[in-house]
């Protein structure tokens, strides 16, 4: 006589999945068995499929990642009133002593995009995820993917189509009703990054702008540090170790300025009075002692701090969290163990005397680059 098959409902069926017997279990009638035939299932509570407890694993570390991300927010954001406060800067002024240093009167509303429909106020830090921002804000503003992918126009001008900039008394009102962004990344991975993507090869594209930096600093920056000028291939200053190349990128020109030419320009070069904004002090271009930021995300965090920032502005959903750049230039370890071996020790040391505000105000150190430099 062949064995009859137990048979349970829909419910039953899903519940004996990872079930061993023994395991908190009780009794179910079997719908295929004579009457009164019962066997031992498990609880319904005690079970769960692989997925299920997939997800949930996920979500209570998704749940962990944000509360770490509020926490480390606030630390920040006090971080940044303490400094300020201990150096006598902006809102944070307490007595009649001179500043060390050359600080902004008032906010440069001018350089923010300011979207009053989504309440998001973002400080463009160029080099600082500022291609994941200007992308996100593209997609609020109803660009589709494929119009932002497809456009001939730099992000930032599409941008700025959206947002045009607001005079003083409007965005001071916009202010007290969106959240305030800011994102930042260690200063040296930024100003190397910088370089690499724009001045390091002035033949990657147009989309760069790498011929409009040649020729605006490139070329004076040669002219002014190289010996004997043009004249004298880049190449043949430089070490094997001392550079990265990417093989699907051209061969650069060979007149461009070494990274440590662009280096000794910005130790001579007054930033409080000229500065590209790639390359620009985080204190003098978005003002963090002269505005309340209500969230301060890091590249070093990007990808948690990123869904934090769009959870907290309830953009959550509206666009999706993603890191784009077209370019993978600047600052692993790797990079920038090979391009500060161009610098001497103390190069290094003036160049973090020029920035050292941003280091303080955000948390960052100039040591491993120290030690990277000869």
């Amino acid at each position: 006589m062949p064995k009859r098959k137990c048979v349970f409902s829909e419910e039953l069926q899903k519940r004996f999945l990872d079930f061993s017997p023994g395991r908190n279990s009780s009794e179910a009638e079997c719908l295929n068995c004579p009457s009164g035939t019962f066997v031992s299932i498990p609880n319904k509570e005690i079970v769960e499929t692989g997925n299920e407890k997939k997800k949930k694993r996920e979500k209570k570390k998704k749940k962990r990642s944000m509360i770490e991300a509020e926490i480390e927010n606030s630390q920040r954001i006090r971080r940044i009133e303490e400094v300020c406060y201990k150096h006598n800067l902006g809102l944070y002024k307490h007595t009649d002593d001179p500043p060390k240093l050359v600080h902004p009167p008032a906010p440069q509303y001018g350089v923010f995009y300011i979207d009053r429909k989504h309440n998001i106020s973002w400080c463009p830090i160029y080099k600082a995820a500022s291609t994941t921002w200007l992308h996100h804000l593209c997609l609020l503003a109803g660009y589709s993917e494929e119009q932002i992918v497809n456009s001939q126009r730099q992000l930032s001008e599409i941008a700025r189509e959206a947002y045009p900039e607001l005079d003083y008394e409007d965005a001071e009102k916009a202010f007290l009703t969106t959240l305030k962004l800011l994102v930042v990344r260690h200063p040296f991975s930024r100003i190397l990054s910088a370089y690499r993507d724009k001045l390091e090869n002035m033949q990657i594209g147009a989309e760069h702008g790498t011929i409009h930096y040649y020729r605006r600093y490139g070329r004076h920056i040669v002219a002014h540090y190289r010996h004997g000028g043009n004249s004298t291939k880049t190449m043949t200053l430089l070490r094997p170790g001392q550079y990265i190349r990417d093989d699907t990128l051209p061969e650069p020109a060979g007149i461009e300025p070494t990274f440590e030419e662009f280096v000794r320009y910005l130790l001579d070069t007054d930033l409080s009075q000229r500065a590209d904004d790639h390359w620009i002090p985080y204190y003098l271009y978005c003002t963090p002692c002269l505005l309340k930021y209500d969230v301060v995300a890091k590249v070093e965090t990007l990808a948690r701090d990123q869904e934090f920032a769009l959870r907290r502005a309830g953009l959550w959903g509206l666009v999706r969290p993603q890191w784009r750049h077209r370019t993978a230039t600047g600052g692993g370890a790797e990079a920038g163990r090979r391009y500060f071996s161009q610098l001497t020790k103390q190069q290094v040391t003036q160049l973090y005397a020029k920035y050292w505000l941003d280091f303080e105000l955000f948390d960052y150190s100039p040591d491993e680059y120290i030690g990277y430099a000869r």
